[in-house]
């Protein structure tokens, strides 16, 4: 009789036991899409966080000088590019109405498509400096006063990597 009470003892340990971890798996089971959720949620408000930096020069009409503003703003980040479209004048030729600027004070920008907003393959150009585009002599000169629609460019992985400037 003992041998039988220790058995059914044994048995319904086991039982319990598994009625546990069950029940505990099948709660674990149901929590995982609310726990995705919340990590999409919050990793698109890491991203929109990171991206309100930007949100002045989202599709805004800004001035020429807001476009030194912007060259100073991110000069701490790596690999970001201003490009700029002025506006054309008599004897100007394609290199000095179009051209690209790297705050960083790495000398290249990667190759964009002026025409589609849009990085494109190929080796990049040459970034203008500071100096060239407040120098009211220089080739590259930005009147302050001058409109220009700025528009946010993202590279292959939905990051902001550069601001383009059209004028207006």
């Amino acid at each position: 009789m003992e041998n039988i009470a220790s058995f059914l003892k044994t048995t319904i340990s086991i039982l319990i036991t598994l009625a546990i971890i069950s029940s505990g798996l099948f709660l674990w089971g149901k929590t995982q899409p609310v726990v995705e959720l919340a990590n999409s949620q919050a990793a698109a408000q890491a991203r929109e966080l990171s991206e309100q930096q930007y949100s002045a020069f989202d599709n805004q009409i800004v001035s020429g000088s807001q476009i030194l503003t912007a060259y100073r703003r991110y000069e701490s980040q790596q690999g970001f590019c201003l490009y700029i479209e002025k506006p054309y004048a008599n004897g100007q030729n394609e290199a000095e109405r179009r051209f690209s600027m790297n705050p960083n004070g790495e000398d290249y920008c990667r190759a964009f498509d002026y025409s589609g907003a849009s990085f494109k393959e190929g080796a990049g150009s040459r970034g203008v400096e500071e100096e060239e585009i407040s120098n009211a002599s220089g080739r590259y000169y930005i009147s302050p006063q001058a409109r220009y629609r700025a528009k946010l460019i993202k590279d292959k992985n939905e990051r902001i990597a550069a601001i383009y400037f059209v004028a207006e």
